[in-house]
C-alpha cells in the first residue's frame, strides 16, 4: 500500500500542472462511467466454489436441484480523469454479489504516453492487471464477447494482479508493428493457491484489493497452514517480481503476443495462513479477423506454482498447469454471437497421497450480446463445464468426476 501510494502521488505532482488546465476532463461528466449488471443465472450441480463448494462456475446448485438466483451480479464505478493528452488515470471501483467486501478497489493507476510518432513510450504505475487477457477491456474490466471468459482469463483475473510499474515501447518498422512491454511488480504473493487447492474454474468475479476468495474443503495436511480463504494482492517476501511481453502485427489481418509472468516468491515468508507462492507461466495468444464481421481469439497458457521448503522428496505442493482456449465471435442480425472451447489440467508432482490437486476438464461456451440502446446491452450465455478432480471425492465425500450446466441471461447498463 505504501508503494502504491508514493507512486499515485508522484505522478499526480507531474500532471498537476495539466489538470488544472483540465477540468472538464477531470471532473466533468466525462471523467466517470458507471456500469450496472444485473444477472438472471439458472445453475445445476454442484455447491459452487463461491460458497466454499467444489462448483467451478460462478453460479452453482445443490443435490439434485437446479438454483435459480436473479440479482444485481455488480456495480462498477470509474474515474478516469485525462490531465492532458499524455497524462491520464484510472480508479476503478466494485461491488460484487456474494463477495466478502461489498465494495472494494478493482484498479488504481496513473499512466503516461509520448505525443504520436514511430516510436511510442508508455508507462503506468498503481494496481492494475497486467495485459494477458484478450477478452477483457474498458475502465472496469469487463469481459468483452460473453459473460464469462476463459479458464486462463478467470484466473488472471482471480489470482494476476500486479501493484507495480509498467513500461510500453511502441515501434513501427515499416508495415509491421512491435512492441514490449516490461512490468515490475509485488502485492500478488498468493498467486497459485486457488489455482492449486480449487483447480481452474470459469467465472467473472475479480480479484480486488482488500478482498478474500473462498476455498473449497482442504486436505488435512494442508489445512494446518492454509486458512480457509486467500487474499489475492498481499505482499508477504518483499521480493519483487516481473513479466515481460511482446507483440507483433504484421501486414496481414492477425496479431500474435508472448509474455512471461513470474512472481519470483520465495515459498516460505506468511502471515495469518497465508504464504507466498512462486508462480511463473508462459502465455501465448493471437488475434485473426476475417473480415469486418468476425474474428478468432486464442490463447494458450502453461506453467508451474510451488509453495513450502524445499525437501528430499520434493516441495510440500508443486502443481504443473495447463490450459487454453478458441473463441470465434461472428456478427449475427443486429447482435454478436460468440462459441468458445476450453480445456484444462493441473498435474501435481509432490505429495499426492497427502494432498492430490490433479485435475483435468473442458468446457464449451455459446453467448449471444444484443445491443437494446446506446447505453443498455442483454447478454445471454450457456456453459457447460466437465471435470475430474480426485480431492473432490478425497476432502469433500463427492465424485471426482464433476458435471455443470448455467444458462445466464444478463443486462448491462451504462450510466
Amino acid at each position: 500500500m505504501k508503494l502504491m501510494s508514493r507512486m499515485l502521488a508522484i505522478a499526480a505532482v507531474l500532471a498537476w500542472p495539466a489538470c488544472a488546465q483540465a477540468q472538464d476532463s477531470v471532473l466533468g461528466a466525462a471523467a466517470f462511467d458507471i456500469s450496472v449488471d444485473v444477472r438472471l443465472p439458472v445453475a445445476d450441480g454442484e455447491v459452487s466454489w463461491t460458497d466454499h463448494g467444489f462448483g467451478k462456475l460462478r453460479y452453482g446448485g445443490s443435490v439434485g436441484k437446479v438454483r435459480v438466483s436473479p440479482e444485481i451480479a455488480a456495480v462498477d464505478i470509474a474515474w478516469k480523469p485525462e490531465f492532458s493528452w499524455n497524462f491520464s488515470g484510472l480508479v476503478s471501483v466494485t461491488h460484487q454479489s456474494g463477495q466478502s467486501e461489498p465494495l472494494d478497489l478493482s484498479e488504481a493507476f496513473v499512466q503516461y504516453r509520448s505525443n504520436p510518432g514511430t516510436t511510442r513510450i508508455a508507462v503506468r504505475a498503481g494496481m492494475f492487471w497486467p495485459p494477458i487477457s484478450q477478452e477483457h477491456s474498458g475502465p472496469h474490466w469487463n469481459v468483452t464477447d460473453s459473460i464469462t471468459p476463459s479458464a486462463i482469463n478467470t484466473w488472471v483475473g482471480e489470482e494476476v494482479k500486479a501493484v507495480g510499474l509498467e513500461v510500453k515501447l511502441d515501434r513501427k518498422l515499416g508495415e509491421h508493428k512491435l512492441a514490449a512491454t516490461l512490468g515490475a511488480f509485488g502485492f500478488n504473493d498468493t498467486s497459485g493457491t486457488l489455482l492449486s487447492y480449487r483447480g481452474w474454474a470459469l467465472h467473472d468475479i475479480k480479484g480486488t484489493l482488500i478482498g478474500d476468495l473462498p476455498l473449497p474443503p482442504l486436505s488435512p495436511f494442508i489445512a494446518t497452514y492454509q486458512a480457509q480463504e486467500t487474499y489475492p494482492t498481499w505482499e508477504l517476501d518483499s521480493r519483487v517480481g516481473y513479466y515481460a511481453r511482446i507483440d507483433w502485427q504484421p501486414p496481414a489481418p492477425f496479431t500474435v503476443y508472448a509474455i512471461r509472468y513470474d512472481n519470483r516468491g520465495d515459498r516460505l515468508s506468511s502471515r495469518n495462513m497465508q504464504t507466498a507462492w512462486d508462480t511463473r507461466f508462459w502465455n501465448i495468444g493471437g488475434a485473426w479477423s476475417l473480415g469486418p464481421k468476425a474474428t478468432i481469439k486464442t490463447q494458450v497458457m502453461w506453467g508451474e506454482t510451488l509453495v513450502g521448503p524445499a525437501t528430499p522428496f520434493g516441495f510440500p505442493v508443486d502443481v504443473d498447469f495447463m490450459s487454453a482456449y478458441l473463441l470465434a465471435t461472428r456478427q449475427l442480425g443486429p447482435g454478436r454471437l460468440s462459441i468458445r472451447a476450453d480445456y484444462f489440467r493441473t498435474d501435481d508432482d509432490s505429495f499426492i497421497a497427502q494432498d492430490n490437486n490433479n485435475e483435468h476438464g473442458w468446457a464449451g461456451m455459446i453467448a449471444y450480446l444484443l445491443p437494446l440502446g446506446e447505453k443498455i446491452e442483454l447478454r445471454a450465455e450457456l456453459l457447460h463445464i466437465e471435470s475430474s478432480r480426485p480431492g473432490r471425492q478425497l476432502y469433500g465425500g463427492l465424485p471426482m468426476q464433476q458435471d455443470q450446466t448455467q444458462l445466464q441471461t444478463s443486462v448491462r447498463i451504462r450510466l
